[in-house]
């Protein structure tokens, strides 16, 4: 009786956490502030350009006011601490940008379209080394003027490869 009530319990319990299968809920949304595919593609295409062709115009047009990126593997180049804002403002972010020079990112797949954000990983390979340094960045967005905007960057990347690919080095102890 034990193990009849139980394995009822459980089946039950089973089909109660399955999702339904009616057609309205495996259709992609259609919430006029949600992120399109197409759009995506267009928010990846803007993040690469202001990586690797960044202008204050496009920056301007494509980064919301309230615009921030966040990096530890940046951080530790610049001397930040670690789990801070790496630009806390989209000021911070264009001047950064206006004295780096551009970086040839290669985005390799766009991993995840949610309705205001998207999971790409990416590459760049340049410099001394000339190493491929992989990343991965997480792009916050939102749509306002009729377009999609980018609020947030999170992204982190192999720091080692890339200190190799700007000249530096390190000596691994133990």
């Amino acid at each position: 009786m034990r193990c009849s009530l139980f394995t009822t319990v459980a089946l039950a319990s089973t089909a109660l956490a399955l999702p339904s299968t009616s057609s309205s809920s495996l259709e992609p949304r259609q919430d006029a502030k949600c992120l399109t595919r197409a759009e995506a593609k267009e928010v990846v295409d803007i993040y690469v350009q202001l990586i690797a062709n960044y202008s204050d115009e496009l920056c301007e047009k494509y980064c919301a006011d309230e615009f921030v990126d966040r990096s530890d593997s940046i951080n530790t180049f610049i001397f930040r601490p670690l789990g801070e804002p790496t630009f806390a403002t989209k000021k911070i972010f264009m001047e950064a940008q206006n004295t780096n020079p551009p970086f040839p990112v290669v985005v390799d797949s766009i991993d995840a379209v949610d309705c205001e954000a998207i999971a790409l990983r990416w590459h760049a390979t340049f410099g001394a080394a000339n190493l491929p340094s992989r990343g991965i960045t997480i792009i916050g967005t939102t749509k306002r003027n009729g377009y999609p905007q980018i609020t947030s960057l999170d992204l982190e990347f192999n720091s080692l490869v890339w200190l190799l690919n700007m000249g530096g080095s390190y000596v691994w102890e133990g």
